[in-house]
């Protein structure tokens, strides 16, 4: 009786078997319809109310107006290579320059005020034998300047004042 059953199973599995070999038939694809857009959105805004993709309070009449041909203003003040003393320079690895006597390295910015009113200045690289800085586009190249030794008298240390700025007087 083993063997029949044997046999039984052994048919069975070349049946399904044969059955897997066969090609199944496939379905052929069929085309969708194209799409047809039924509602387009549209977003208006009414005149007078405020558009929701700009900031709270952000009003566009409030922009400067820049009209083509008109004279552009020229920069109330340029700084000089005579605003500044550099004193020292040290070519390490950051270089690092003494201008007004501080201390500065490349990319600080110094605390210049004309005026009253700040101004940006910026040590864009320090040389040998010189600092180059900017103001806003306007690059100059200060020089070191060296001082000579001479024989002086002793001085008072004073109390170095709280904060640290440059004052240029301007006489333009």
């Amino acid at each position: 009786m083993m063997p029949t059953h044997v046999l039984t199973a052994v048919l069975a599995l070349s049946a399904v078997a044969a059955l897997a070999d066969t090609p199944a038939a496939v379905p052929t694809p069929v085309a969708a319809p194209p799409y047809e857009l039924k509602n387009r959105s549209t977003f208006a805004v009414q005149a007078g109310t405020r558009a929701p993709f700009w900031p709270i309070g952000w009003n566009p009449s409030n922009r400067p107006v820049v009209t083509p041909g008109a004279p552009v203003a020229q920069r109330a003040f340029l700084i000089q290579p005579s605003h500044f003393t550099v004193t020292s320079i040290l070519l390490s690895n950051p270089p690092l320059a003494t201008i007004n006597g501080r201390a500065f390295g490349e990319g600080e910015q110094l605390p210049v005020q004309v005026g009253g009113q700040p101004v940006r200045v910026l040590v864009r690289a320090i040389r040998d034998g010189g600092v180059w800085l900017d103001q806003s586009g306007h690059q100059i190249f200060v020089p070191m300047r060296r001082q000579e030794l001479q024989s002086r008298p002793a001085v008072e240390v004073k109390a170095a004042a709280p904060e640290f700025s440059i004052k240029i007087e301007d006489r333009q």
